[in-house]
């Protein structure tokens, strides 16, 4: 089995300065640091400790944190896409207006996140745990069925913009009006 060493990071410059030099944040602790803001894309973070850190604002896409500890982590208004987050540890997280999309949460832990106000769009939430998660207000286009514990208050589901059935129908015309003019040649 292999053993992963942890790097203790003191400041967002020792990270940042990391990532210069190598993508792979595997098994680094982060905690308790403030990182708002910060862009984290196409990283491998499996097993990172980020709990308690400042993550407002910040970008977390295309990056490997299975296993990765986020409790009480502050995400507010972040944007999480394409990111593997199983056996993720969202405890108390605070996900406050966060946009999450195209995540997987399988077996996660979000026992007491705050979702208020928050939009999850096709998330996998096998697994995942929602016992006691607020989610007032949040928009979320999810398999509610697959979760462990599913959120006492479930969200809204995002309603379609009112004028899609209009460009619909207009690209089906257009599909028609192109048939005919082909073949009238």
């Amino acid at each position: 089995m292999e053993t992963v060493t942890m790097k203790k990071f003191e400041s967002r410059e020792e990270i940042l300065e990391k990532l210069q030099k190598e993508r792979d944040l595997t098994g680094a602790d982060m905690s308790g640091l403030d990182l708002s803001g910060i862009k984290l894309m196409g990283l491998n973070m499996k097993g990172a400790d980020l709990h308690d850190s400042n993550l407002t604002n910040a970008t977390l896409a295309f990056a490997d944190m299975n296993g990765v500890n986020l409790a009480n982590a502050h995400l507010e208004d972040a944007r999480i896409g394409g990111a593997n987050l199983r056996n993720a540890n969202l405890r108390g997280a605070h996900l406050h207006g966060a946009k999450v999309t195209a995540v997987d949460m399988h077996d996660a832990d979000l026992t007491g996140a705050d979702l208020v106000q928050s939009r999850m769009i096709a998330v996998d939430v096998t697994g995942a745990d929602f016992t006691d998660a607020k989610t007032d207000e949040a928009t979320m286009l999810v398999e509610w069925k697959d979760a462990k514990v599913q959120p006492a208050n479930l969200p809204e589901i995002p309603t379609p913009p009112r004028w899609l059935p209009f460009v619909f129908a207009g690209f089906v015309g257009l599909g028609v009006f192109l048939f005919l003019r082909r073949r009238k040649k």
